[in-house]
């Protein structure tokens, strides 16, 4: 009788792991979930230098879409994000001229960070700007490890009590 009830009860705890793990990452991974707003306001730059020569715009209410023109004098070359990866933290919606319209994707909330590559006037080339190399974790799927795990345990369980047992 013991060891009907001690395969049970193990039996009993690997699917009940096995379902949390699957149902946790299923639900990360399927279901839709509401954009937050973000907690920073963007941060505007111009060469890598702070700047009033860049405006932002939110064009939605979550603030996940947003616009940013360049108002200063001299020659817009391009757009840089500093710390996000373009198709994992944001997307370019359009770019029209002086300004560049993003969304932000997968509920990002870091800082935001637009920097306007600008040919001064008088200079031969846009300056530089140093990348500061942060990146954003990836998503390490810590529950479907966990689950892993706890079945392997289970597993290691049942069988050293057959082994026991015989």
């Amino acid at each position: 009788m013991k060891k009907v009830f001690s395969i049970a009860i193990s039996a009993l705890l690997v699917i009940s792991i096995a379902l949390i793990s699957a149902t946790t990452v299923f639900a990360a991974v399927a279901s839709p979930v509401k954009p937050t707003k973000p907690t920073k306001p963007p941060v505007t730059e111009v060469n890598g230098q702070t700047s009033d020569d860049v405006t932002y715009k939110y064009e939605n209410e979550e603030h996940t879409i947003i616009t940013f023109t360049y108002t200063g004098d001299g020659e817009l070359k391009g757009w840089e994000f500093p710390g996000m990866v373009e198709g994992e933290d944001y997307e370019i919606i359009s770019e029209d001229g002086n300004s560049i319209t993003i969304r932000l994707l997968n509920d990002y909330d870091g800082s935001v960070v637009a920097n306007a590559i600008v040919e001064e006037e008088g200079s031969t080339k846009a300056e530089t700007t140093k990348k500061n190399g942060d990146e954003k974790s990836p998503k390490t799927g810590a529950a479907a490890a966990t689950g892993i795990v706890m079945l392997g345990a289970g597993a290691a369980v049942l069988a050293a009590l057959k082994r026991k047992e015989q």
